[in-house]
């Protein structure tokens, strides 16, 4: 079973709790600054956009041309283009 930890995006606590929906979505209280928010997860999405960058690295577009689309930073990139054993 996969489970994600969830953290306030104002405080960085970990000390959420659920407060009702929003558009079918849960809704969450920080209860360390009382910041009220959708949480999503990050890893999932960024794991996306981390594979979409690795398959353009290895069809040899530009780092540049990769930063556009993608909406990745350069440097992420080009850090992505180090550990990436192909490109």
């Amino acid at each position: 079973m996969i489970q994600n930890t969830l953290y306030c995006g104002k405080c960085g606590s970990t000390a959420l709790r659920k407060n009702g929906s929003n558009k079918g979505k849960a809704k969450y209280t920080c209860m360390g600054c009382r910041h009220q928010a959708v949480f999503t997860p990050a890893a999932p999405v960024r794991a996306v956009r981390y594979a979409q960058v690795e398959r353009l690295l290895l069809e040899r577009v530009s780092q540049r041309a990769i930063v556009r689309p993608s909406g990745v930073a350069r440097m992420t990139v080009a850090t992505l283009a180090k550990k990436s054993p192909d490109a």
